[in-house]
């Protein structure tokens, strides 16, 4: 790593390297700058969201304001920092400027070498964006390079919008960088917000590479589906219906609910008009206008004809208006029934929260010995009833429990109540709408036929004319909804089909949670955690037996609790400790997704006794294909003499002994 800050004084910064294994970022006093050192890490690889933000303001002051030497104080210019990575056979170098002019904190500059070779003129170099839309997925994005680089292949979850998205890689980090301000109140606190559902179950899933990850991705794309097949099918019942009634129409054997369709099923399905079906009723209505078609559309003889039907027309109109006056008084009378019952329900709902409250005043007072609570007068010790009307040696009155379920009764029958003349009220909308088209229609028809009789003879009939129209109008009408109705059945078969697999699908699915490997895994994982809280010292449970893994968030618990309420702050770090580290240790058992790197800031927090903190430092050591960064602070003797005492080439001591930011030379 290198880290360049351009001051009025010339150019200051920092450089280092880090072995494999444990590498100790150390000074003597908290305030020299390791922070400012490990905080580049995350901000090069586009992690500083585990720090709590985005951008140049997670960094500290000396990377933007002003930086110290002596007693001098330096006014920063421009500043940025390098870091190197290799995935084991390449090996590039990152940039990106904390504080440039011209240079916006989301751009990222990829070296395809090393440090010491990027400023080389045949060294190819590339510009990335991070903290943008489409930055993990697009060619140019960063964390989409990242994961390439690293041979990650991030799986999809859900989210919080009920998509599927990238699994972000500053989540799977947030599980192995422990950051020094929020990462050592709980065990993975400091994973940003991004979006993920259920963000540090999929984190764990994905590190200790569990089956199950695959089975929930496939559950959720099937509950997925068949949200999305629900919500069409429904869509196509509710356009046939409307259009049917717009006809006068009605629908048979029309499913309501998604189902694989038989060839029977499918052939129930029909349209009828008049109980005849629809392509039936249309032919009729042809024979009809066939037959009109041959009549001269003139005037003749037929007066008494003519009359007569007059006469008919005039009867249906009369019992059509009937019928709509009718209607509308059942409407009216329904919907005085909703208000009604809409009043109701109110003041049911009101008696409901009362005595609730009530119930509540009362539980409340027994825990505080309070005579009402018992229902006893706390001044003249008589009984108190649960209602107002005057008390009877004859009644039996209902206490507030039993109020309570009676009035939830009435409520439950007064909503199936209303739900049943809103439904009523709708369909009496539906038949006053058919009743006064059909109404329109016969007005028309009767006035045609009253322009023919007082019409000479040689003039065209204006009720042949009339009907013709009428007929051609509604064999239109009803073709079309004909045809609408076959391509309806179509997408309602395709439906079918994909309903069909659906179902076959999640019949495929595993029965259990957990495979058999995946029960492994996780007993490997409570396994390596419950040695290490033993190694480390871990006190606030008496019997480590009952530390389990929770299967539903694959994280520690007591007895179904988190682990935490039981814990003392300094043993709630060292189960951190412990389940960092047991992650790490599974993923190398059991072929993991762990990259291999762990960062903890501070670890000694709460004044842990120095010979754990040892035996966390040996336990790192013992780990192998790992690189480990601790930044520690050295202020005591014992703090350095347990550093000191770990083999001295199983880790490397990189000490800052006054500030970390120094001076460049001009060769530097």
């Amino acid at each position: 790593m290198k880290i360049d800050i351009a001051t009025s004084n010339g150019m200051y910064g920092f450089e280092t390297s880090f072995n494999d294994g444990l590498n100790f970022v150390a000074s003597e006093d908290n305030t020299r700058g390791k922070s400012s050192i490990i905080a580049a890490i995350y901000y090069c690889l586009g992690f500083e969201e585990i720090i709590g933000g985005k951008g140049e303001k997670v960094l500290t002051s000396v990377y933007k304001s002003s930086i110290e030497d002596g007693e001098n104080i330096y006014p920063v210019l421009e500043s940025g920092a390098y870091l190197e990575i290799s995935n084991g056979l390449e090996t590039i170098t990152v940039y990106r400027s904390a504080k440039m002019e011209n240079r916006k904190y989301q751009l990222v500059t990829v070296f395809y070498s090393g440090i010491d070779r990027k400023g080389n003129s045949d060294v190819l170099k590339e510009d990335m964006y991070v903290h943008m839309q489409n930055s993990a997925v697009n060619k140019k994005g960063f964390h989409s390079f990242l994961e390439s680089f690293l041979h990650i292949q991030l799986p999809l979850v859900p989210s919080t919008d009920d998509k599927t998205r990238k699994l972000y890689l500053q989540l799977i980090f947030a599980a192995m960088f422990i950051e020094q301000k929020h990462g050592w109140a709980d065990i993975l606190s400091g994973m940003p917000v991004l979006g993920i559902r259920e963000s540090k179950k999929r984190v764990l899933e994905f590190i200790v590479n569990l089956d199950t990850l695959e089975n929930e991705k496939r559950k959720d794309y099937l509950r997925a589906r068949e949200s999305s097949i629900r919500s069409e099918w429904s869509s196509i019942i509710k356009e046939i219906i409307v259009l049917t009634n717009r006809e006068s129409c009605t629908t048979h054997g029309l499913p309501i609910h998604p189902k694989v369709l038989t060839d029977e099923d499918f052939l129930a399905i029909s349209i009828k008009k008049e109980d005849i079906r629809l392509n039936e009723y249309v032919d009729t209505l042809r024979d009809r206008y066939n037959q009109l078609s041959v009549l001269k559309p003139k005037i003749v003889d037929n007066f008494d004809e003519i009359q007569k039907e007059l006469n008919a027309t005039e009867l249906s109109i009369e019992e059509f208006e009937r019928d709509i006056y009718k209607c509308r008084s059942l409407l009216h009378s329904e919907n005085t029934s909703i208000e009604k019952i809409t009043n109701n329900l109110e003041m049911i709902e009101a008696d409901i929260r009362n005595n609730k409250d009530a119930a509540r005043l009362r539980d409340l007072g027994s825990e505080i010995s309070l005579m009402t609570s018992e229902d006893i007068c706390p001044v003249c010790h008589q009984s108190i009833q649960d209602t107002l009307i005057p008390n009877s040696a004859d009644m039996d009155f209902m206490s507030v429990d039993e109020n309570i379920r009676h009035l939830t009764a009435q409520k439950e029958m007064l909503e199936f109540a209303k739900n049943s003349y809103f439904k009523n009220s709708s369909t009496l909308k539906v038949r006053i709408e058919h009743l006064e088209s059909g109404l329109f229609t016969l007005r028309s028809l009767a006035k045609s036929l009253r322009n023919d009789l007082y019409s000479i003879n040689e003039n065209i009939s204006e009720t042949v004319i009339h009907k013709r129209l009428q007929l051609d109008s509604e064999i239109t009408s009803l073709d079309r909804l004909n045809q609408f109705f076959t391509d309806q059945q179509s997408r309602l078969l395709g439906l079918s089909n994909d309903w069909k697999i659906m179902l076959e699908e999640k019949e495929k699915l595993p029965k259990k949670k957990l495979t058999e490997l995946d029960e492994k895994k996780i007993k490997s994982l409570r396994n390596n955690f419950v040695n290490n809280l033993t190694n480390f010292g871990y006190k606030s449970v008496f019997n480590l037996n009952t530390v389990e893994i929770s299967l539903d968030s694959y994280l520690p618990v007591i007895e179904g609790f988190d682990m935490k309420f039981d814990s003392s702050a300094s043993d709630n770090i060292r189960a951190i400790w412990a389940f960092v580290i047991a992650l790490l240790q599974t993923s190398n058992n059991i072929s993991g997704n762990h990259p291999g790197l762990l960062i903890f800031d501070e670890p000694a927090q709460h004044s842990i006794m120095i010979n754990d903190v040892e035996k966390f430092f040996n336990s790192i050591i013992e780990m192998n294909n790992s690189q480990v960064i601790v930044g520690i602070t050295i202020k005591d003797i014992e703090t350095r003499e347990a550093v000191q005492r770990l083999p001295a080439t199983k880790y490397k001591l990189i000490n800052i002994p006054n500030k970390a930011f120094r001076k460049f030379s001009d060769s530097e």
